[in-house]
């Protein structure tokens, strides 16, 4: 198991071809996806900034607790009105989509860019 201390997420960059807009999740420490961004970058450059721009501004947003349908929680991080960050998943219960958003935004204030970008179009884009 690794200390509380040193397990740290990190941000990967993602896109279906080489040449398709170019996207980003924060993945924990176990490589689990626990939030991505909403807007989608025509390259990797112009998503990185875009990634420490809302890095910088994170404790600025706007985060809201949802509900998906009867059964499903969802949490969200806004700008202006506009959503900019999401849940990547759907949460059983109120609390755990609460938890959720805490562990994402501890993580991601500090959280490494990736260098490659994940090309596959086996993901749920």
């Amino acid at each position: 198991m690794i200390p509380p201390t040193t397990a740290r997420g990190h941000i990967q960059l993602f896109s279906r071809t080489d040449r398709s807009p170019v996207r980003w999740r924060l993945l924990s420490a176990n490589n689990r996806e626990t939030g991505r961004g909403v807007e989608s970058y025509r390259d990797v450059e112009s998503c990185r900034v875009g990634i420490k721009d809302l890095q910088s501004v994170i404790d600025d947003l706007d985060a809201a607790v949802r509900r998906l349908g009867t059964k499903e929680w969802a949490w969200q991080l806004t700008r202006d009105g506009e959503p900019v960050i999401v849940s990547s998943r759907g949460f059983d219960r109120m609390i755990r989509c609460e938890q959720g958003l805490t562990h994402f935004l501890e993580q991601v204030r500090a959280a490494e860019i990736g260098t490659g970008v994940m090309i596959s179009n086996a993901r749920r884009w």
